[in-house]
């Protein structure tokens, strides 16, 4: 009874939002799968929580702090033990099932960093609340829940969002040191810096807050105590740190060549394909990332508090700032990366709205107009996110491609895909079970084990040692990062000399590899528009609709209205005068270029 007396109207409107936020990221979280996801998830951690059951506990990936990697990994554990009778996972067999259909681990990970994200809003809630009133924690939550930004990359099983609620306790930590000062608001300063960075390396820049905070002390408690609850809450945050990620105390010498290897080609080396400059990215992603009304609102927050109390303003405003300026300042540029800006603009745009709602005199009128504000706010985002949710409930290009391919063409066909699928879009199975047309054949001289029967180009069935795949994959690769690089007008001659006669184009590759204006990729592409016929075009878009220019963040998320399913633009060419091969050819087509450029593989498929 006490418990439900404590459900207020305000916390009960808390609950419903958490809840609405976390049931936008759940929606259709199993897209793409089991042939189809980011690059960026398969690069960086979910794998890697996989390998650890095969390599031991130290994820052996440092470009990222490695705790999301860990929480994956616990989570797997769980699923594959404990609860293994209700997932219906055999303990065990995580490495092998993983191998069969990884749609299990995939939206596992997923559904992690979607609660981590809605942790966040309730962390976000509470900053608010404690240093104002449940009015600004409501909205700055409502904010975390429904902006785009938030709800798009916690749909996508990468670390950003998980370091929303260290940032949004670390930002309450901060101004009450500044105002009140005490050891336990150093302590938990410090414990939420480090929670932030274990998500984030980013997020360091807490420190500015930190230091702003512990100036404002100066005046009161002197220059020794200052320094000494700055000190203090970093050595926290560092000890934290290292309790979370135990694999960077271990491994500091590669930890230090990660990460400096990192900064040097964030900072130096543009990805092909990106236009313009950080800083108007940036601006430009508030926009449709936080929404138009919503950043006009945080705006005015900071305005406000500034008249109020400058210390709150510097430390609230100052660390999106700084955290935008360091960002604008590289050489590459994502939306996401802005991430651990949000729990500070939302608990601005708090602020603003509220005391927007402060000028009506009425109480019960400021009530509904501070209703009427937060769902004014929150309504573009919010669109963007339904409509969003329901373009992943529909296939993607590339599955549609694959589909085609397979009714189209016997197994093992060996094509040309540009790099905007994973390895598995390559398999002959689809979900861990052979199909129907592929069966096992007794065992011969020399075979450790049966064979596989099927039939190939020609009717003609065989037994063969080794499972095929839907289409041929040789060893090795190119990233869409090098791509311009690996083409030009005589890989034409190449296609047709090896047997790839079916060519397969995806425009988040074709575009940025043009935008280059290498002179080999325009002969390229045009040799095979003229020396092919299509076979099949799908596109991504609605009817009628124009389409979207190529962009890092806009082409991957789908928050344009003009799509109606993921994916990019396919377009399936068959080479005229060539005659199709089939298995595995000698040489991969086009060849990996002799000098691709330095990458760490952050965005490899973009």
């Amino acid at each position: 009874m006490r418990a439900l007396r404590s459900l207020t109207p305000e916390r009960l409107l808390l609950l419903a939002v958490l809840a609405g936020g976390l049931g936008l990221r759940l929606v259709n979280v199993d897209y793409g799968l089991p042939f189809v996801w980011s690059i960026d998830e398969a690069t960086h951690f979910t794998n890697r929580a996989v390998l650890m059951f095969r390599e031991g506990l130290d994820p052996g990936y440092y470009q990222n702090p490695p705790l999301f990697t860990e929480l994956v990994h616990v989570l797997l554990r769980v699923m594959y033990g404990p609860l293994d009778f209700l997932f219906d996972l055999p303990a065990g067999s995580v490495v092998d099932d993983f191998e069969r259909d990884p749609t299990a681990v995939w939206t596992a990970a997923r559904t992690l960093i979607a609660v981590l994200c809605i942790a966040g809003a309730a962390a976000t809630f509470w900053a608010g609340r404690r240093l104002w009133d449940e009015r600004v924690g409501l909205v700055a939550a409502a904010l975390i829940s429904f902006a785009f930004l938030p709800v798009a990359y916690s749909r996508v099983a990468v670390s950003d969002a998980g370091s929303l609620a260290g940032v949004a306790l670390a930002l309450y930590g901060c101004v009450r040191l500044a105002e009140v000062g005490g050891r336990r608001h150093v302590l938990l300063t410090g414990v939420a810096i480090g929670l932030a960075l274990s998500f984030k390396y980013t997020s360091g820049l807490l420190l500015l807050p930190l230091a702003i905070a512990a100036g404002v002390r100066v005046r009161s408690e002197g220059p020794l105590s200052a320094v000494a609850a700055f000190a203090g809450a970093t050595a926290v945050a560092g000890v934290v740190l290292m309790a979370l990620n135990p694999a960077l105390l271990l491994n500091l010498s590669e930890v230090r060549a990660d990460l400096r290897l990192q900064a040097e080609i964030t900072a130096r080396e543009a990805k092909p394909g990106q236009e313009g400059d950080g800083l108007s990215h940036y601006l430009d992603s508030l926009r449709w990332g936080l929404g138009f009304l919503a950043t006009l609102a945080a705006v005015a927050g900071a305005v406000v508090l500034a008249r109020q109390s400058r210390a709150r303003a510097l430390i609230l405003a100052g660390f999106p700032v700084a955290l935008l300026v360091y960002l604008s300042l590289q050489a590459r540029y994502f939306g996401r990366w802005s991430l651990p800006a949000y729990p500070a603009l939302a608990l601005l745009a708090g602020v603003g709205m509220a005391r927007g709602a402060e000028l009506v005199r009425h109480p019960a009128a400021r009530v509904a107009t501070l209703a009427v504000l937060t769902v004014a706010a929150i309504v573009q985002p919010l669109t963007a996110d339904l409509r969003s949710a329901t373009v992943l409930g529909r296939d993607d290009t590339r599955e549609q491609v694959r589909d085609y391919l397979k009714r189209a063409f016997p197994p093992e066909l060996r094509l040309s895909v540009e790099p905007a699928v994973p390895g598995r879009w390559f398999r002959v199975d689809p979900a861990g079970e052979p199909p129907p047309w592929l069966s096992r054949c007794p065992r011969r001289a020399g075979w450790t084990e049966p064979g596989w029967r099927y039939r190939v180009a020609g009717g003609r069935r065989v037994c063969r040692r080794f499972k095929p795949g839907q289409f041929t994959r040789p060893d090795g690769g190119i990233a869409a990062t090098a791509y311009h690089l690996a083409v030009d007008g005589k890989v034409i001659d190449q296609y047709r000399r090896h047997g790839y006669c079916v060519i397969v184009t995806f425009g988040i590759v074709r575009d940025r590899a043009m935008a280059t204006g290498d002179p080999g990729v325009r002969d390229y592409y045009r040799r095979l528009g003229r020396e092919s016929r299509v076979l099949r075009t799908f596109s991504p878009y609605d009817r009628g609709a124009d389409p979207v220019p190529f962009d890092f963040d806009l082409s991957y998320n789908y928050e344009p209205t003009a799509y109606h399913r993921p994916g990019p633009v396919a377009m399936i060419y068959r080479l005229r005068n060539c005659r199709q091969g089939y298995g595995v050819p000698k040489v991969r087509i086009p060849r990996a270029p002799r000098a691709p450029p330095k990458d760490l593989g952050e965005e490899a498929s973009r």
